[in-house]
């Protein structure tokens, strides 16, 4: 496949993509360059990020993210349950999340991208999750992964920053429709 930055058709290099594609085989210094592109240059990584190259590699960082923030907080609040269900339902609404954003980007903004390169996006911007155990940081981190989800979107399915906003609004409102409308609102926080 022909490489094109930023055009939604990029692959990843075969053995992982360093600063902009999570390499397991290099875990620890490809999980650091990540984090630290993502959060601090994310127009820059979601630009030159891989839109494909499989599900693991960003599955796998999402899942470390939400585990590190998870462990710390059942260190703190000292709740085993809720690093399963931390963990768990967090890596299962990142797929639910990202077919959200995918259908509206499609159906209502005749979106580019693809499912997986959708995925992508609301993988890496989980990188905020590491943050989640911090009392009020854990709100401004999650406002800074909505923008994430914005800017990765845009890039992704080549649509307009306002287009992407109205994309993770939607999203959002679903979790909120199905938080309240779950018994306890089981759902609600989980992103």
């Amino acid at each position: 496949m022909v490489e094109k930055k930023g055009t939604g058709t990029k692959a990843a290099p075969k053995g992982g993509g360093g600063t902009y594609d999570f390499d397991p085989k290099d875990f620890v210094k490809s999980f650091i360059d990540v984090v630290k592109t993502v959060f601090f240059k994310p127009k820059d990584f979601y630009q030159n990020m891989p839109t494909t190259g499989g599900f693991p590699p960003p599955l796998i960082f999402l899942a470390v993210c939400l585990g590190i923030s998870a462990l710390i907080s059942n260190i703190i609040w000292g709740t085993v349950a809720g690093f399963f269900y931390f963990l768990i339902f967090g890596l299962i609404f990142s797929f639910i999340g990202a077919a959200i954003l995918y259908f509206v980007g499609q159906q209502f903004f005749e979106g580019k991208g693809t499912y997986e390169g959708t995925y992508r996006v609301v993988a890496y911007a989980g990188v905020v999750s590491l943050l989640g155990w911090i009392p009020v940081v854990n709100f401004l981190a999650a406002l800074y992964g909505f923008y994430l989800q914005i800017v990765g979107l845009g890039k992704v399915h080549k649509i307009t920053q306002g287009q992407a906003v109205v994309s993770v609004l939607i999203a959002f409102a679903v979790y909120l429709i199905v938080g309240i409308l779950i018994p306890g609102g089981l759902f609600l926080g989980i992103r």
